[in-house]
């Protein structure tokens, strides 16, 4: 029995010796493994990413994300006769800062008054990277003393170079936002330790811009629309009525041009309706051929306008025969009717005679004449003097006294400043002395009886249509339209053409820009996005770095740990 029990317990220890063996044998061998994995590069890697991901997702967490999305206009691009005038960038992606902070690749936001306060070519003359400001969303709300303002800032936008992205955007809930906040981050702070820190911390705005327009000058070519009303007569003289109908600012994409020259084309297409009941009859067709032309690239040294003029003495049958171009621009506001012309028309002209019947059309109303010479080296002050620089007749009808009137190329010329009154008044003055001359009725009054009243006309009171006066101007007065934008060119050629064409037979003809290169982009959408400085991210970097660190060295002494526990297990094995 009892050496039963002796070799039972040799038997339980060598068992006990063979699974403390085997446990040990298995522990080495999981270390081992654990080693193999350590050893692994695609370890390293894991936590690498693993780790990055972690950090950068909870920095983006300090800050809200906020995404806003907004319309904005670029500043001009164009060269003409070899002067290169606007913004040359379009394309930008920049950290917002204010226009006080000292700015490297970024977009300063402001408004225009703050603009005002600082020299605005110094500004563009910096590498800022981008511009964008901020204007009033209703530009006739501003006081006489802030449109003057307001005048100032668009003169030196005007023959502003730079290759900086300058945009202006409308004022807005969203924009006033992002100006305080801009504002407000970029501000100085008293103790240079709370500068550093919002410097690092704070949070900001980015702007993109998310269009990308064409880098090359347009190729299109505007057209010129033609209304005739023919005589029934041949080898009559021919008297023209010429407007341009594209409009200009320094920021193209929301230039109306009401005034300059919304106006011109609606009255022309009145008087082409006025004048069209008397041609209707060959027995009371007067003794002209009338033609109607709304030329395209006005504002541009009046490229539609020297489009015509070649095409008009191409023809032979015509040339000769045009007795006067009566010009219009700007006639939708108060105040005296100026004839401009380059100089004072001979006795008898047909100019001089235009001249004392429109005085004649309106009595109670001024019509001054105003002469100005023409620069052959400048471009065209007014559109008459394309023709007179080809020896023919031609004067310029406006209530603006100078060629250098801002109103010409302003943002502040919008629908609300147009006096649809005035602009019925003009019309009806116009139409009375030109049918006074078709008509060659005296010009000394309609009659000499006292009994008759000195405002007698030969138009019913009715002629001048107010509601169509009032179509016409929303539909041709009340939109941007900048040949920069094909689109819109295009789109308003075509209502034109339909237009004219209820009243007399249309030419479309294309106009060859040959002096001018403009460039596409008048708008874009902006995306304003909440960040962290680029400072931050910088130090973002750097944690991640020291993180990786720390974990390397971490790895390489668990490494030598683990390899110093297998020799000494081996060793007790």
């Amino acid at each position: 029995m009892a050496r039963t029990k002796a070799r039972e317990e040799s038997t339980r220890m060598i068992v006990a010796v063979k699974n403390t063996k085997a446990s040990k044998r298995k522990s080495a061998e999981m270390m081992e493994e654990l080693l193999e994995a350590i050893r692994n590069p695609f370890l390293i890697v894991y936590a690498t990413i693993l780790l990055s991901f972690c950090v950068v997702h909870g920095c983006q967490q300090l800050g809200d994300k906020v995404e806003l999305e907004f319309q904005a206009y670029r500043l001009q691009q164009y060269e003409l006769s070899g002067n290169v005038v606007g913004s040359k960038n379009f394309r930008f992606q920049y950290e917002a800062v204010s226009l006080n902070s000292s700015a490297l690749r970024r977009c300063i936001v402001t408004s225009w008054r703050e603009l005002l306060s600082h020299n605005v070519d110094e500004v563009l003359a910096n590498s800022i990277g981008a511009v964008l400001i901020i204007i009033p969303s209703d530009l006739d709300a501003l006081s006489p003393s802030d449109r003057a303002l307001f005048t100032n800032l668009e003169r030196k936008l005007a023959t502003a170079r730079t290759d900086l992205a300058v945009y202006v955007c409308h004022s807005s809930t969203e924009t006033n936002a992002i100006l305080n906040d801009v504002q407000s981050s970029s501000g100085a702070k008293k103790l240079a330790i709370q500068q550093l820190v919002n410097s690092i911390a704070a949070n900001t705005f980015q702007f993109t811009s998310a269009g990308s327009p064409s880098t090359n000058p347009l190729s299109y070519k505007p057209n010129n629309i033609i209304g005739r009303l023919s005589s029934s007569r041949r080898n009559s003289p021919t008297i023209a009525f010429v407007a341009h109908y594209d409009s200009h600012a320094p920021f193209p994409g929301i230039a109306v041009g009401a005034d300059s020259n919304g106006s011109g084309v609606v009255v022309l297409l009145e008087l082409l309706a006025i004048f069209r009941k008397f041609y209707e009859k060959a027995s009371t067709k007067p003794p002209f051929n009338l033609v109607f032309v709304w030329t395209a690239a006005g504002k541009y040294n009046y490229q539609g306008t020297r489009q015509f003029i070649e095409d008009l003495q191409n023809d032979n049958s015509e040339d000769v025969l045009l007795e006067l171009a009566i010009c219009v621009e700007a006639l939708g506001g108060t105040g005296p009717i100026y004839m401009h012309a380059s100089k004072q028309p001979a006795d008898g002209s047909a100019a001089d005679r235009l001249l004392r019947r429109l005085r004649l059309a309106s009595p109670n109303h001024t019509v001054e004449l105003v002469t100005k010479k023409i620069s052959v080296n400048q471009p065209s002050s007014w559109e008459h003097e394309k023709f007179n620089m080809k020896r023919l007749p031609a004067v310029t009808l406006s209530r603006l006294s100078t060629h250098d009137d801002p109103m010409r190329k302003s943002l502040l010329d919008t629908v609300g400043q147009l006096s649809l009154e005035s602009l019925e008044q003009n019309i009806r003055t116009i139409a009375e002395a030109v049918l006074g001359h078709l008509l060659s009725l005296p010009e000394t009054g309609y009659s000499s009886d006292p009994r008759v009243s000195a405002d007698t006309s030969v138009l019913s009171r009715d002629a001048v249509d107010r509601q169509r006066l009032a179509h016409s101007i929303r539909v041709f007065a009340s939109r941007p339209r900048p040949v920069a934008d094909e689109a819109a060119t295009v789109a308003l050629a075509a209502n034109l053409a339909v237009a004219v064409g209820n009243y007399a037979k249309v030419t479309v003809s294309p106009v060859s820009l040959h002096e001018v290169q403009i460039w596409p982009g008048t708008s874009d959408r902006l995306i304003a996005e909440r960040v962290k400085p680029a400072v931050f991210d910088l130090i973002i970097a750097g944690g991640v770095f020291s993180y990786l660190a720390i974990f390397y060295c971490m790895i390489n002494k668990a490494q030598s740990a683990l390899e110093i526990a297998m020799l000494k297990l081996r060793k007790r094995l």
